[in-house]
């Protein structure tokens, strides 16, 4: 599904948000991303419920466990300022191809989208100008549904003995 297709009631309660803008933001945050290991410049921007946008890049570290994903940069930004509840994300990247965000930013955006029990837009474009268009919950198949209480999850994950049931 495209951008363009999309109702405002499918873009949440702040429908003055706009693809273009949120992209926008998203490329200018790559320029200043922090790569110096392998010169990949990642860029994103997430458009919070408030309507506000809040940009993040990727960030490297010699210690690859150390390093964030521009997406999770991002989210992380908003967070500072307050905001808890997400509509879209973008993300860019200097790859021909449009780039999705990676597992554990597909985990992290899910547990935001989680609390508002909805999905979330992925918004990625590449250098062709070539988008992908995709909701947070297509994207993570197999995944908790956005509905599933956070209770019933934490249950899931707990570990039993042989003699419990």
């Amino acid at each position: 599904m495209r951008y363009t297709e999309l109702s405002g009631e499918d873009l949440g309660s702040a429908s003055s948000w706009n693809a273009e803008d949120l992209l926008l933001a998203a490329q200018e945050a790559k320029e200043r991303a922090f790569a110096p290991l392998s010169r990949f410049r990642v860029g994103a921007a997430v458009v919070a419920k408030s309507g506000r946008i809040y940009e993040g890049c990727n960030t490297e570290s010699l210690i690859p466990a150390l390093s964030v994903c521009a997406e999770r940069n991002a989210i992380n930004h908003a967070i500072i300022h307050g905001e808890r509840s997400f509509l879209a994300v973008a993300v860019v990247s200097e790859l021909h191809a449009p780039l999705l965000p990676c597992g554990a930013c597909v985990q992290y955006l899910q547990e935001f989208a989680r609390q508002e029990g909805r999905d979330l837009l992925v918004i990625a474009q590449g250098r062709s100008g070539d988008r992908v268009v995709i909701g947070l919950e297509e994207l993570f198949k197999g995944g908790f549904p956005s509905d599933t209480p956070v209770k019933d999850i934490q249950e899931s994950f707990r570990w039993t003995t042989d003699g419990e049931a």
